[in-house]
């Protein structure tokens, strides 16, 4: 609450008529007047924000029709199912070329000789990949001449038809001589042939001016090998796959702290839904292993539609997503439970039960999980409390000339919310010395008159002179503060029963509080 002491001499009107008076005409031996001074001790106005806490003002929101509602929404994270794919190195393996002997005269062009082809399996499980886009990667490769004969010269040339080109669909078909290596990245491994591919080394014998004689057993070794490959996007069947994601939470607090201490709420259109967006182009079926509403000491379970194991829509081309919108059919009495958090945790499962398919992936593809609450601040609420402390003194008044004392309340509320207030006085230390109200005297503000919809029809509006006891005026004037503590419950219709009711951003309370004091003042002639 938001209220503003103010403790200064505001008005204190007394009316002395002068006039002559001559002691030979009357005898006068003094005068006596009880005026009345008015004291402010407080003002201000109350808004629907002051209800809840300030962690909170991040959420908070207003419709057009100005009801104040609570928009939490949080990206939960997911497990990368892409993790699951890798492609393996493939170690070195060493292919010998034979070098048919004889003597081989100087020659002015290249002559293409042995041709070796091997089948590659790429190692990949359990996942039948048939394109796979390549992002990073190497082909190394090596070669050697036994016997060693320094005046033959040669090179290989490595074939790889299911790699080609990015830029004009070319296989890949380069010589080589040495050692060194081959960049992946501009390739994309296309195959019938899940998971294989076929390498072709052929020798070349270079031009030569000079005579080469070749005995026989001579041969070319060459080894190769593969390694760091990852992708861009991968094609084909990824298996029968689970991945489990990390727990995750979302921090609600409606109203804050106001719902503590016995309060009790009930929203009449909460709104808590998840939707999964995925990437994927793969058979996905989601299972939350944990989806509940908590808070200090319990949980209460939510009830999805539809219900867990749930399959999640896939996109139909690589680089779009598909939505699929879970309802959570308990939402009335998971928000009433008014719990401080939502706790999520899933596994997600690929190619359920299946043997084939054609599946999709990018490196960027994910699956999200987008939680979304929307409380409006439309229902109904009891014992809702809240408190504030002003600072107090009333060091311009002397306290023995007060005869009596009362509290002038005036209180115009557009807030649909009755409330009980009771003023405790207390020391610089906040230690309470005394409460100022008796039980009967604490039911100060009035609740909006609401329509049928909820809506503000008419302020509830207070305004009474509240006579104090005299033991109470004196402990005001040795306290140092006033703790103002309300407790609130929604309006009621003309039967006594609580209505649903819609709290604006508009609506306020304005309170305004003073002490007005008698005092008895004499002189003496």
């Amino acid at each position: 609450m938001k209220l503003a002491s103010y403790l200064t001499l505001t008005g204190l009107s007394l009316w002395i008529i002068s006039c002559t008076v001559n002691s030979s005409d009357y005898n006068v031996k003094g005068l006596e007047a009880s005026p009345t001074m008015a004291v402010p001790l407080a003002y201000g106005n109350l808004s629907i924000s002051d209800l809840l806490k300030k962690q909170d003002s991040a959420y908070i929101k207003t419709k057009s029709d100005g009801l104040v509602y609570l928009s939490y929404d949080q990206l939960l994270k997911s497990q990368d199912i892409r993790n699951l794919i890798t492609i393996p190195n493939i170690n070195n393996f060493n292919t010998p070329l034979a070098v048919p002997p004889g003597t081989y005269p100087p020659a002015p062009n290249d002559i293409v000789s042995t041709t070796i082809t091997k089948a590659v399996n790429m190692g990949i499980t359990p996942e039948a990949l048939t394109e796979i886009s390549f992002k990073s990667g190497a082909l190394s490769y090596s070669m050697s001449m036994t016997p060693n004969n320094p005046n033959f010269k040669y090179a290989a040339l490595i074939s790889i038809p299911e790699f080609v080109s990015k830029t004009n669909g070319a296989p890949l078909s380069q010589e080589v001589s040495g050692t060194g290596s081959i960049q992946l990245s501009n390739y994309i491994f296309k195959s019938a042939t899940a998971n294989k591919f076929n390498l072709t080394l052929t020798l070349i014998i270079k031009k030569t001016t000079n005579t080469v004689v070749i005995g026989a057993g001579t041969s070319i070794n060459v080894s190769v090998g593969f390694a760091g490959m990852d992708f861009d996007y991968i094609k084909g069947f990824f298996g029968d796959q689970t991945v489990t994601t990390t727990p995750q939470t979302l921090d609600i607090q409606a109203f804050g702290t106001t719902l503590s201490n016995g309060a009790t709420v009930s929203f009449a259109q909460p709104v808590v839904n998840l939707n999964v967006i995925n990437d994927y182009g793969v058979p996905l079926e989601v299972n939350f292993l944990k989806l509940e509403a908590r808070k200090q000491g319990s949980s209460l379970a939510m009830q999805t539609n539809p219900a867990s194991p749930i399959s999640i829509n896939q996109p139909t081309t690589l680089g779009t997503s598909a939505n699929t919108t879970v309802t959570v059919s308990n939402v009335q009495a998971l928000v009433n439970f008014a719990p401080t958090q939502f706790y999520y945790q899933a596994n997600g499962r690929i190619n359920k039960g299946l043997l084939t398919g054609s599946d999709f992936m990018a490196d960027t593809s994910k699956m999200r999980v987008q939680l979304h609450v929307e409380i409006p601040l439309y229902g109904k609420a009891s014992n809702i409390v809240l408190a504030d402390t002003v600072d107090l003194s009333l060091s311009n008044v002397d306290q023995s000339k007060v005869e009596t004392a009362a509290l002038k309340a005036l209180v115009t509320n557009e807030l649909p919310l009755d409330a009980f207030i009771q003023f405790y006085l207390t020391d610089q230390n906040y230690h309470v010395l005394d409460s100022l109200l008796s039980p009967t005297q604490t039911n100060l503000v009035k609740g909006s008159s609401v329509t049928s919809s909820g809506d503000l029809q008419t302020a509830g509006v207070y305004d009474q002179l509240i006579n104090l006891d005299p033991a109470k005026v004196q402990k005001i004037f040795s306290s140092k503060k006033i703790i103002v503590k309300a407790k609130m419950n929604t309006s009621k219709d003309a039967s006594g029963n609580q209505v649903d009711v819609k709290f604006k951003s508009s609506y306020k309370i304005d309170i305004k509080l003073g002490l007005q004091v008698k005092l008895k003042l004499s002189a003496t002639f």
